[in-house]
């Protein structure tokens, strides 16, 4: 056990001390960029940044990887505006039920929901073993935005 423990203590201080001499790296662990690029992130292949600026309501970058990797984000040049989908396993759904505004989405599957975010719309729900979350701020962005964009997301992960 003792053995273990140091083992263990000791692979954490050598990734760490990996890190420290390469801040490009260690950013790229921060942002999720490490798990690959985006453009071979499954997750930013769904939607183009012209599909995405209209689920926004303004003009949005190509989709960067977010979530550390298990997501992709498509963002206004001011961050003023995003969309964000994200695929997880669903052990990790948790519907926020006593969240003002909270709404089921039981049409769409096990757990559905949407509820209002700061400054925007988060719906998800779970397929197989799989949560698809979504979320929306900007000028077009609105419960039904929401929905809409949750209900696109299943279709193209077919």
């Amino acid at each position: 056990m003792r053995f273990t423990a140091s083992l263990t203590i000791g692979a954490i201080l050598a990734v760490g001390a990996a890190f420290a001499q390469d801040p490009i790296k260690t950013a790229a662990e921060l942002t999720g960029d490490a798990k690959g690029s985006a453009a071979n992130n499954p997750v930013c292949k769904l939607f183009t940044p012209a599909e995405a600026s209209k689920y926004v309501g303004k003009a949005v970058g190509p989709g960067k990887n977010a979530a550390s990797g298990s997501g992709c984000q498509w963002a206004d040049k001011d961050y003023e505006g995003d969309m964000l989908v994200q695929i997880v396993a669903a052990s990790y759904h948790t519907p926020p039920t006593q969240a003002k505004g909270y709404r089921a989405l039981p049409d769409l599957g096990t757990k559905g929901f949407v509820v209002p975010e700061m400054g925007g719309w988060k719906a998800a729900v779970i397929r197989g073993s799989e949560s698809i979350v979504v979320s929306v701020s900007g000028p077009s962005a609105s419960e039904q935005t929401a929905v809409r964009l949750l209900k696109e997301t299943l279709a193209r992960r077919k």
